[in-house]
């Protein structure tokens, strides 16, 4: 089988680029794939981008092979069609934009709510008449975009390699694991991590900020960095993925707020990986109640789901004092985090493509 594997954003090594270089690694075990650059993408150079992908996610991208195509912004729609005829699959991780693919099977992979309507217009329906399947992330981000793109669909959760992931002796370590960017909240995490550190609440704690961070991210670390004088805060830009690990291993509390203060489900945590990762090494997750975390975490049981600053206090200073609870939470929280391994991921992509 041959399969061709397009991103446009695989410059910006995201969440979405792991779902679809996942899918890469997974398929190339048994056939020939394809990672498909853009003249935008092929500049930047395609050998680097796929080495940075696989030493930040962890794969062996080692059978895929690196094609420079005729697709993306400002591509010729006759040589792409031409060129996608040879393959028997395409995943395409679509922006909103959408092209009429020519490939025996073609399958988009949309990884947050798409406000797009290409059904509203004759040659946005004609378009989408040439897509077989939709995978969504999550179930929130299906129903966020379902009526936006009318066909065929099914939800597939990102994998996470629950296998490498495990607890290890554990810290008093508060962790949060996002890009950093202003939509992760980070500004709120550490207001509440100040307050209650300065109120005594919680002494001999630290709190960790792990992210994916651009050279247009550097000021806004800066800015964060300024507010954090005298408190056990520490940043950690672009981990190594074996230092991430052993953070999730250490780390008895996790945090999420992406969502917080938002209506717009475009701004919310569409699934929640770092979430999954965090639960395998035996954290607590301590989630917002948006977005796909309310598909992750059983409230009360595998951890806490929290809608204002004061529950996320409280629950956070309840399982600092209270070490039965930390460890039974923490049981669940890993058996939990069983459901998203990659192998359940390896199985259900398998069975989309035939």
């Amino acid at each position: 089988m041959k399969v061709a594997i397009y991103s446009p954003y695989l410059d910006t090594l995201g969440g979405g680029e792991r779902y679809i270089l996942t899918i890469a690694e997974v398929l190339s075990k048994t056939g020939s794939v394809d990672l498909l650059f853009d003249d935008h993408l092929f500049l930047m150079g395609a050998a680097d981008l796929k080495d940075k992908s696989a030493a930040r996610f962890d794969l062996d991208l080692s059978k895929v092979q690196l094609v420079k195509a005729p697709i993306g912004k400002g591509s010729n729609p006759l040589n792409r069609a031409i060129f996608l005829k040879k393959y028997d699959v395409l995943f395409y991780l679509t922006d909103g934009s959408i092209f009429y693919p020519t490939a025996k099977k073609n399958i988009l992979h949309i990884q947050s709510p798409l406000v797009g309507q290409p059904a509203k217009s004759t040659w946005g329906r004609l378009k989408l008449k040439g897509w077989d399947l939709i995978i969504y992330n999550s179930n929130f981000t299906r129903k966020n975009s379902e009526n936006n793109w009318p066909i065929k669909s099914e939800v597939i959760y990102p994998p996470v390699d629950i296998e490498k992931i495990k607890p290890l002796k554990k810290q008093k370590y508060i962790l949060s694991v996002g890009r950093f960017s202003s939509s992760k909240k980070h500004e709120v995490m550490i207001k509440v991590f100040s307050d209650l550190y300065r109120e005594k609440k919680l002494e001999n704690w630290s709190f960790h900020l792990v992210g994916s961070a651009s050279k247009g991210d550097i000021s806004y670390i800066k800015a964060l960095k300024k507010t954090v004088a005298g408190l056990p805060i520490k940043f950690y830009p672009n981990l190594d993925y074996d230092k991430l690990i052993r953070l999730y291993g250490e780390s008895s509390i996790y945090w999420h707020a992406a969502g917080y203060n938002e209506v717009d489900p475009t701004k919310m945590e569409h699934f929640g990986i770092s979430t999954v990762e965090a639960m395998a090494g035996g954290c607590v997750p301590l989630v917002i109640g948006t977005g796909g975390q309310l598909e992750i975490v059983e409230d009360k049981k595998s951890g806490f789901i929290w809608n204002t600053l004061d529950q996320l206090k409280q629950y956070t200073v309840q399982l600092s004092i209270d070490h039965k609870l930390l460890k039974d939470i923490s049981f669940e929280s890993k058996k939990r985090a069983k459901n998203y391994s990659k192998e359940t991921f390896t199985d259900r992509i398998q069975a989309a493509i035939l």
